[in-house]
């Protein structure tokens, strides 16, 4: 099974292990901007060029899209935004520098230099730590599992996520809308 497949089967199972940040964006609507000239709003350009590596190294364009084509840097920056407070955020964005530091001291280059064998790396020596890591007060997870499920997050609550990537998209009884108000449904539907 490759690392899409089995996202894809642990997706169900993230309803129950989301931080409190991502549970309340997917929750409220959060989804990515889709506009030509986007800048980041939380984000320095830096950090968001890296964390679009990030999330594309986490679910790479296959024959399906990958995390940049469903924008998926953009969503995490409106997560950090509009649904993590001000001490979460600050730690988010302190805790994006390990990923260079990583690179740095096992390549000698920063992540967004490296190829992806060396992502690959990379992300499975932070999945480790992120395993292993305890925080007493539950409000901040390891940096790499806060990423992996809100790229998880903001793959699948996209359109390009649910066209190419969970399942085939009917657009019955209507169009597909990303962000729509829950009251106006009452519940959540699968398709």
């Amino acid at each position: 099974m490759d690392r899409r497949e089995a996202l894809k089967a642990t997706s169900l199972f993230l309803g129950y292990t989301l931080t409190a940040g991502s549970a309340a964006a997917l929750l409220g609507g959060c989804k990515a901007e889709t506009s030509t000239g986007w800048q980041p709003k939380t984000l320095s350009s830096q950090q968001s060029e890296l964390l679009a590596e990030i999330c594309e190294s986490i679910l790479p364009k296959t024959d399906t899209p990958g995390a940049k084509d469903a924008l998926c840097h953009r969503y995490i920056d409106e997560l950090l935004t509009n649904f993590y407070e001000g001490e979460k955020q600050k730690y988010f964005l302190e805790s994006l520098d390990v990923f260079d530091d990583k690179s740095k001291s096992k390549y000698s280059k920063a992540f967004v230099a490296l190829n992806s064998n060396e992502r690959e790396e990379i992300l499975g020596m932070l999945a480790k730590e992120a395993k292993d890591y305890k925080d007493d007060t539950g409000k901040k997870p390891h940096i790499f599992k806060a990423i992996r499920e809100a790229t998880v997050a903001g793959y699948f609550s996209s359109e390009v996520g649910a066209n190419g990537g969970l399942c085939s998209f009917l657009p019955i009884p209507g169009p597909y809308q990303g962000c729509i108000d829950y009251t106006t449904v009452g519940k959540a539907y699968v398709l």
